[in-house]
């Protein structure tokens, strides 16, 4: 529960839950990787990683478009929360065709493109999303590839920020905060797998928000799903 100008409001505060889960439940898995397992503090120590690489080395700052191409890989929830307290906001195009991926970059164009894989999106070849558009790219994994030691400006009340476009019935693009999707989350998560979409109205209700919501494990048909031994 959280009190804004005096008002209780019953849409959890999913930073602030994040940050008890990597205290309380730090040793619960969130997700597995290839090479490592995910718990719930490393989840919130990659988003703190990703808030400073963005700030710090790619220039990311509140009000900035940051738009993200790939097959749901859980990567990408830790680009979003990042972005999100930075006041920056997430343009996600998951498993759409070059033609329309080049159509969203013309139209929106974002100060920065991050895939799954460099140079991996089908139909793209002979250039690539940054050159199409003047914005600089790079792969997820580079968001999270090394420590960054940068202290970046986080915004105050993120939460409450319109800060996520995602499609509606008429597949038309619409700006939401996580306030806004964090309204009547179900008891309990739908499912634990997410296959190759992440942002959706329905799979962030239904799956992806009430899992992390209540420290629970994740698979993702875009990653191993055997528990891995990295660190």
């Amino acid at each position: 529960m959280r009190k804004i100008s005096q008002m209780t409001t019953k849409t959890p505060d999913l930073l602030a839950l994040l940050r008890d889960h990597a205290d309380k439940h730090g040793d619960q898995l969130a997700h597995v990787l290839p090479d490592r397992d995910i718990t719930y503090r490393r989840l919130w120590s990659r988003i703190e990683r990703g808030s400073a690489r963005l700030f710090g080395e790619w220039s990311i700052r509140e009000g900035d478009l940051v738009a993200y191409v790939g097959r749901g890989h859980p990567d990408s929830i830790v680009l979003y929360f990042a972005l999100l307290r930075l006041g920056a906001t997430l343009l996600p195009l998951e498993s759409v065709s070059a033609s329309q991926i080049r159509q969203v970059l013309a139209e929106k164009k974002p100060k920065l493109l991050i895939q799954d894989h460099e140079g991996s999106i089908t139909g793209m070849t002979g250039m690539t999303m940054g050159s199409m558009t003047g914005s600089a790219t790079y792969a997820l994994e580079a968001l999270l590839a090394s420590l960054s030691h940068h202290d970046p400006v986080l915004i105050d009340d993120p939460m409450s920020r319109p800060s996520l476009f995602v499609r509606d019935a008429a597949h038309d693009w619409q700006l939401t905060s996580l306030d806004q999707l964090c309204t009547s989350l179900p008891a309990i998560p739908r499912t634990s797998f997410i296959d190759q979409h992440i942002f959706t109205i329905d799979l962030l209700r239904n799956i992806v928000l009430p899992s992390l919501r209540d420290h629970q494990l994740m698979q993702f048909a875009a990653t191993d799903k055997v528990p891995g031994t990295g660190s």
